[in-house]
Formats: C-alpha cells, structure tokens, sequence
C-alpha cells in the first residue's frame, strides 16, 4: 500500500468528506476518490459506508486507519532521521492522571534519555479535557480514555480492565449508601462506578471530589470511600476488591494514543512511535505494566 493512498485515506477518515479532503490535499474530488478505490481493490472491502445523513468508516476501514497511522508516522519519521539525526523540540504531552504513574517513570524517561535534545512538557487531567486540549491546539500527544468507541485520529489502541478499588481494611465495603472517592464529572471511572452500583441496585453516594491523584489515592487510603481505577495502575497502599466481594461488574474501557496530526513536528513523531513500540514490546513479552492492545 503506497503512502499517498494511506494519507489520502487517512485524510478522508479524519474529515469525513471527499471534496474537503481533496481542497487540503490540492486534488479533485474525482481524484480522492479513485484513490480510495485503488485501496479499497487492495483490501477486497469497503473503506467507509455512505448516505444521505452519516459518512463513517466500515469495520475494515477501523482497522487500516489504525494501521495508516502508524506507517504513516513511522515513515515520516524515517525521512525526519534522514535528514536530520538530531531531533530537537518541545512536545506537549497530556496523560490520565493515574496513568502517569506508569508512563512517566516506563515510557516518557526512557524517551527523554535517549533524545536529550527534546524537552517534554507534560500535564495531567481527566480524559474529557484532554481530548479537547489536543482539539484546541493544546496538546501535540495525549492518551486518553473513551467509555466505548475511541476519538478520531487514535493512534494506538488497547484495552484497560477496571477494578474497584479501597483500603487494605475492608471497613467501609459494606456501607450504605457506598461511600465514593471520585474524579470530577466528565471522568470515565466514575461514570462506569455509579452507572454499574445504580444497575445493581446498589445505593451509593459521593463523599469526596478530587482532580488530583494523590488526593484520591489518600481519601481511599485513608477510608473515606472506594473509587475505581485501572487495574495496571492500583499503587501500593491499596487493595483491588475481587468479584466475590459483592461490587458489580465494570466493562473495560478504551484507551488510545491520539496526536495533533496537522501539526505534529519531527519531535512529537518520535515520541509517538516510541510510546508505540514500547506497548508492542510489553504487549508480546507478557508484562502487565501495559495492557492488551487492540
């Protein structure tokens, strides 16, 4: 598959129309869409589903745009090396905020030593507001949670499992209503917590409200109230309740990697493919630092 019909596709994809992807790429509508037919021959499937009221991607298409991505970043990248060895820059970074328990010290320090001449400037928030930091211009790199389907322009996906989460005293388990540590509104951990207590039948109540993760870590240690969170990132402190301890069910949760793609420079290309190897790397060695990729 040659580049120019991946970006040409990818193109598409993003803004969901032939004709604006043909003004931002300088070609006709006829040509856009030929070579998206040329793809779609090499694939023996439909790219995308079109009406008079939706234009989205087929389930064929889903899986070549993740893959798009990557060659396509991958390969701009090799001509960035080529030409110049050096890589230099800043790159905005955005992460969850429990997720930087594991990416700062695994990922983004290894990056860092081993391209010295980029500074990373990172922050940490809800999945909501990171999503629309790297919209606003923000952001050039996230990760991010989404409840079911992913934002467009995901570079990596995977699947994170969720876990109820208290104090290594189980005091407060049996509570009610359940006492609940949470994120602010718009956080995807509590809305699967208090979706899944309220289908249960579970009566529950929120008795402290924190955007930061060493708050929530301590009002759970220190009993106030269970929370969830990824099951990779439960710090030491804390206990996992297991499925026997009575809690509901919580339906796992999509991450992705997502980067402002009309803007990202030689620097934030690279930290993308790292972040990529490295959860290939984790994902084929069996190691539970990373969870499973999609």
């Amino acid at each position: 598959m040659q580049t120019d019909l991946l970006r040409t596709f990818v193109t598409v994809a993003d803004l969901r129309s032939f004709t604006r992807a043909g003004e931002m790429l300088g070609r006709t509508q006829p040509a856009i869409s030929l070579q998206i037919k040329r793809l779609e021959d090499i694939a023996c499937a439909s790219l995308f589903e079109r009406d008079s009221t939706s234009f989205r991607l087929t389930p064929v298409g889903e899986v070549l745009a993740i893959y798009a991505r990557q060659i396509l970043c991958l390969h701009d990248e090799a001509l960035s090396r080529l030409l110049q060895r050096t890589v230099t820059g800043a790159v905005r970074v955005g992460l969850p905020n429990d997720f930087a328990v594991t990416l700062l010290p695994e990922v983004l320090v290894d990056f860092i030593s081993r391209n010295p001449g980029v500074r990373l400037d990172v922050s940490c928030d809800i999945s909501l507001n990171l999503l629309r930091g790297l919209h606003d211009g923000h952001h050039d790199v996230i990760v991010a949670m989404t409840a079911e389907q992913a934002a467009p322009a995901a570079a990596k996906l995977w699947a994170e499992r969720l876990a109820w989460v208290g104090g290594i005293a189980p005091r407060i388990d049996d509570v009610r209503p359940l006492p609940l540590i949470v994120y602010p509104e718009g956080c995807i951990y509590r809305a699967r917590m208090t979706e899944a207590l309220s289908r249960a039948g579970i009566p529950w109540q929120i008795t402290c409200t924190t955007a930061s993760l060493a708050s929530l870590q301590a009002a759970v240690r220190a009993g106030l109230g269970l929370t969830v969170l990824s099951a990779s990132t439960v710090p030491a402190g804390l206990a996992v309740r297991p499925p026997e301890a009575g809690f509901p069910g919580l339906a796992d949760a999509t991450v992705g990697l997502y980067y402002a793609r009309e803007t990202l420079s030689d620097a934030a290309q690279h930290l993308v493919n790292f972040i990529i190897r490295k959860l290939d790397a984790a994902h084929g060695h069996g190691r539970s630092t990373f969870p499973v990729v999609i």
